[in-house]
């Protein structure tokens, strides 16, 4: 198994990437720029200029849902409304203004909360419908109800420190970076990996044991709670909104478009087109001759932005900086795409630091069965896809399943992890399984691998190890948002444990490279590090050879009986390869059409001529002979030759 690859810093070598000093100046520059805006243009500008940060305030808050959780909401507008509305009521009910401030954030978020619920249910655009249909009611609710709109409310007091225009914007740009540091401090949270894990894994988020419902409203309440936050920020600057209704659609739609122009999870895009669409705005004051005109040229322009720069303004920025760096320190480094391997004393000892490494405890099992399934049946409509499959899993043992494509292999796999409609029993660690949430078995101590990888390709390969410990953090979101210190110790145990599963494989080199640049071979060894640092009893893995090479395969079957013999984990592997399954199991079981055909040691499986038809199919076999079984299908020819075989079974090429 590759084991560590971690070297000390040298001395004298610089502590901060000198790369990253063109990220910090642009950075720098960037809250320069923000703080030097008030000194240009004239006092009617500052009005929209401290609008500006409402809405970029606001269009943060929906990036979370958007860029993070993969959620469209069309109501973001509205919501910002609610912000405003109850911003006022509670200032004009003579509470002062952080009173009012907390109370439209808590409201707001009860509401997106509430909002959010259909989501629970549904997908996608139907979502969007869904908060398409919220918008609407609080529109229409808003044009009978003048009171919603803050009509005849006194409305909440600026305070005198406040009163001045350029005092606010200053006032504002505090909340704006306060906000900044909330969204980036997601990222680094478990409430950042739960979003992430919803937006491009949903279906699996439970094998990382992630309830994919919680996870959903709780970016609602935190998008929502930012919603609020910048509609009280608009209240106090107005007062009262007055006849102007602060709930209409064009302010949702501008938002989803702020989001998608500045660059899904890019603060400082979405910032900067937060204050081009206000700008925008502030040109009211132009001929009615001429606004039509320029409202075309500005709509060419966001088309034009969106084909020029499909990453966004963020995406632009990216870019920018990867140039100067090429331009200023030449072309970046990068560190072989491929697992490290060093000597076998050091991967034991990283094996053991993880082994040690503390863990949520589980019961000890009075017996060495660690899995039983009895008569587990999967069927979809009319077709059984596992019918009436026992199985039995014994402590430290590897346990191969083999069968062709459509054998019902996969299928098994997510009848244990909780991911298919299952009858019969699937007992794990003394519990029944069957009826359990995929997220309570994670805790229980089961992790898998997917056979078309199931990890998120998007993010490095650190933070899909700290996916995989999702359970294992099991601090508030709050604690963790806010960096408190009661969350700290659960996420320096998943830290610690992601580094010491990277040095274990090979991979402390390449854990801030992003997944997807990846080559095959070294993403499927990441995705069994990942399952193997949330610490399980059972790693069930499936296809983990699948497009790796015939070395790769080799190294393979090694890293198993490693996993088994200095991890004391507990392996049901899931291949076609068969050479691989011969040398490294201790049992197989062979299915055909979600049926079980054999049993027993590989070589006994292996020997039986049913197994070998239902590799090879019905027409592949010649039984003249009572003592030759000729292969003539050389796809799977590898698969098979170089089996341990019975003393009367041949396979040959015909």
């Amino acid at each position: 198994m590759p084991p560590s690859s971690r070297r000390p810093r040298q001395p004298g070598a610089p502590a901060i990437d000198k790369r990253s000093i063109v990220r910090y100046v642009g950075i720098t520059l960037f809250i320069l720029l923000l703080l030097s805006l008030p000194q240009f243009g004239t006092g009617a500008d500052l009005i929209y200029k401290n609008l500006f940060l409402s809405t970029a305030i606001v269009a943060l808050g929906l990036d979370v849902l958007i860029g993070r959780t993969g959620q469209l909401s069309l109501c973001q507008g509205a919501l910002f409304g609610v912000g405003c509305f109850t911003a006022v009521q509670v200032g004009a009910a003579g509470a002062p203004w952080p009173v009012a401030f907390l109370a439209a954030v808590a409201f707001t978020a009860l509401v997106s909360t509430i909002v959010g619920l259909p989501s629970l249910r549904i997908r996608g655009l139907q979502v969007a419908v869904a908060t398409l249909a919220f918008q609407i009611f609080l529109i229409s609710l808003s044009s009978t109800k003048p009171e919603i709109k803050g009509i005849g409310t006194e409305g909440i007091t600026r305070p005198e420190y406040l009163e001045s225009d350029q005092r606010y914007y200053y006032f504002g740009l505090v909340f704006l970076g306060l906000t900044v540091l909330l969204v980036h401090r997601i990222r680094s949270t478990r409430s950042g990996r739960m979003f992430v894990s919803v937006r491009d894994v949903e279906e699996r988020s439970g094998s990382f044991g992630i309830a994919s419902g919680p996870a959903k409203l709780l970016a609602y309440a935190f998008a929502g709670g930012i919603a609020g936050l910048g509609g009280a920020l608009y209240a106090l600057q107005i007062g009262t909104p007055n006849d102007v209704s602060p709930f209409n659609l064009q302010a949702s739609l501008i938002l989803v478009a702020i989001t998608v122009i500045g660059g899904a999870m890019s603060s400082m895009g979405i910032i900067v087109a937060a204050f081009f669409f206000s700008a925008f705005a502030s040109l009211s004051y132009i001929p009615t001759d001429k606004s039509t005109l320029v409202q075309v040229l500005f709509a060419l322009l966001l088309v034009l932005n969106i084909l020029v720069y499909p990453r966004g303004v963020g995406g632009s920025f990216t870019d920018l900086k990867d140039q100067l760096n090429k331009l200023v320190f030449g072309p970046a480094p990068r560190p072989s795409p491929r697992p490290e391997t060093t000597d076998a004393v050091a991967a034991a000892s990283n094996a053991m630091a993880l082994r040690k490494t503390p863990r949520p405890l589980r019961e000890r099992l009075p017996t060495s069965t660690l899995l039983v399934a009895t008569d587990v049946t999967v069927q979809y409509g009319g077709v059984r896809a596992l019918d009436h499959f026992t199985a039995e899993v014994r402590r430290g043992e590897i346990v191969g399943l083999i069968g062709a494509n459509g054998a019902g292999k996969s299928t098994f796999f997510n009848a244990v992890s909780g991911l298919a409609p299952v009858t019969g029993s699937i007992v794990f660690r003394g519990q029944e399984l069957v009826g359990a949430p995929p997220a309570i078995r994670s805790r229980l101590g089961l992790a898998r691998t997917w056979q078309d990888m199931g990890l998120v390709r998007a993010d490095t390969v650190r933070d899909n190890l700290l996916l995989a410990q999702a359970w294992m953090a099991r601090y508030p979101a709050a604690p963790g948002l806010l960096g408190l210190f009661s969350a700290l110790p659960d996420e320096r145990l998943v830290r610690h444990r992601a580094d010491l599963a990277l040095e274990l494989f090979g991979l402390s080199h390449l854990k801030d490279e992003r997944l997807g640049d990846l080559p095959y071979g070294t993403m499927r060894t990441v995705e069994i590090a990942a399952a193997v640092s949330s610490g399980p009893d059972l790693l069930l893995l499936d296809e983990a050879s699948a497009g790796l090479t015939p070395e790769e395969a080799h190294q393979l079957g090694d890293r198993f009986s490693a996993l088994r013999d200095e991890l004391g984990l507990t392996l049901v592997v899931i291949e076609h390869h068969v050479p691989l399954i011969a040398g490294v199991c201790d049992y197989c079981y062979c299915l055909e059409s979600g049926a079980l055909i054999a049993e027993g040691t590989p070589a006994e499986v292996t020997a039986q001529p049913r197994v070998v038809e239902s590799f090879l199919g019905k027409g592949s076999i010649d039984r003249s002979t009572d003592h030759h079984v000729v292969v003539t299908d050389d796809l799977v020819d590898d698969a098979v030759e170089g089996s341990p075989v019975d003393d009367g079974l041949e396979v040959a090429r015909a």
